[in-house]
Order: structure tokens, then C-alpha cells, then sequence
């Protein structure tokens, strides 16, 4: 029902408030995400580095939460995750191993190698650095513009 004044009920859709980013957008093809992900790519990456980029960054291109200004943070998170990589390699030989064993006055110890250290603390690095940009399910809540928990995602 429109009413006394016609012009008014008309030009309804300026009242209703719109959350910053729902604007309807077409969404962007993988072809577009990974020529942006390339094409923005730091120079002075290793290859395992590089491979880390193109498989990951785009996806995150795709959802918008890749700005140019973040480039050093992505190049950390593919820095830590190609690291990651190499060291679990590295473990998993097996003449190698995660432990090894030591005997002395207090008979027979076993113990981590220093490698499984440095793992560790690249987890907790990659783990901060996933915080940071919404890249698991719990923190990919703060970053979706609408309210948690009022419907089932669709995806």
C-alpha cells in the first residue's frame, strides 16, 4: 500500500541499511584469482615459497582478503608453511625420526630433536598468522559481514 504520498513508498530501498562489502558483485573466476595472485607475487621467493603462493593466495584473492598491502604478511604465512613443509619432510625420513635416544647415569632417554622444536614454533607462527586472515572455520566468522548463528551456512 503506498499511501498518501506515492513518491515516498516508492524509493523504499534507500531505508534499508546495507552492511559495508554485501554489495552484489559477480563472483571471481579462478582464472581472474590466480592471474591477481601471480601478478602480485614478491620477488626473492624460494620455489617451494612460490608454490605455497599459487596454491593458496588465490583462494584468498577470490574471497577478498587479499589487498596489496598485505603482500609481506602472505609472503610470511608461504614462508612459514613452505619451512613447515621442509622440516616434516625432514622428520619423517626414516633414518631420521622425530625422537632419538641418549643413554647416560640416568639410564636411557628419549628426546626430541632440535628440528621438532623449530616445527613447533613455526606451527604456533602459522597458526597466529591463520588467525590473523580468517583462514579456518573458527575465525572465518569475523570476517563474514553477517550476524553468527541466525542461519546454516550455505557453503
Amino acid at each position: 500500500m503506498s499511501g498518501r504520498y506515492p513518491s515516498v513508498a516508492e524509493k523504499n530501498d534507500d531505508k534499508v541499511v546495507q552492511f559495508p562489502g554485501t554489495e552484489e558483485k559477480a563472483e571471481m573466476s579462478d582464472k581472474e584469482a590466480k592471474k591477481i595472485a601471480i601478478q602480485s607475487r614478491p620477488r626473492g621467493m624460494s620455489k617451494p615459497e612460490q608454490k605455497v603462493w599459487e596454491m593458496d593466495v588465490p583462494a584468498y584473492v577470490k574471497i577478498n582478503r587479499f589487498k596489496p598491502h598485505f603482500t609481506r604478511f602472505f609472503r610470511e604465512y608461504c614462508v612459514v608453511i613452505a619451512r613447515m613443509e621442509e622440516t616434516k619432510a625432514f622428520l619423517d625420513q626414516e633414518n631420521v625420526g622425530w625422537t632419538y635416544t641418549t643413554v647416560g647415569r640416568n639410564g636411557a632417554q628419549h628426546k626430541n630433536r632440535p628440528e621438532v622444536a623449530q616445527y613447533n614454533d613455526d606451527w604456533r607462527k602459522l597458526n597466529s598468522l591463520i588467525n590473523q586472515i580468517g583462514g579456518s572455520p573458527a575465525t572465518d566468522q569475523r570476517f563474514n559481514n553477517l550476524q553468527p548463528g541466525l542461519f546454516d551456512d550455505l557453503y
